[in-house]
């Protein structure tokens, strides 16, 4: 067991299911990726390539900027990214997001 729940209510922030299109900066390159659910703890996105753990990454949306982050996990062409910044900064970021998506 990997310590992770699929049950919704364990999680520390509650997220937002959205489709949006954004940039993901990894190994040197920009990417086109989709954001799929948002939190202020992190995102699901759908995005081609190989990821690693604790990859460092950067996602880039037209409507918050950039976001840092690493991977948490990675499979089938979507991927887990924990946003490394303080939690009630990147909220603020993706407060239009979550709201209008």
């Amino acid at each position: 067991m990997d310590g992770r729940s699929s049950n919704p209510e364990h999680r520390a922030h509650a997220r937002k299911d959205v489709l949006v299109a954004g940039r993901l900066f990894c190994r040197g390159e920009w990417a086109e990726c989709a954001v799929v659910n948002v939190s202020a703890g992190g995102t699901r996105l759908k995005a081609a390539g190989e990821y690693r753990l604790g990859q460092e990454l950067c996602l880039e949306l037209a409507a918050c900027g950039r976001l840092d982050g690493v991977a948490a996990w990675a499979r089938g062409g979507e991927l887990g990214l924990r946003f490394t910044g303080d939690p009630a900064e990147v909220a603020a970021a993706l407060i239009g997001l979550a709201t209008y998506g």
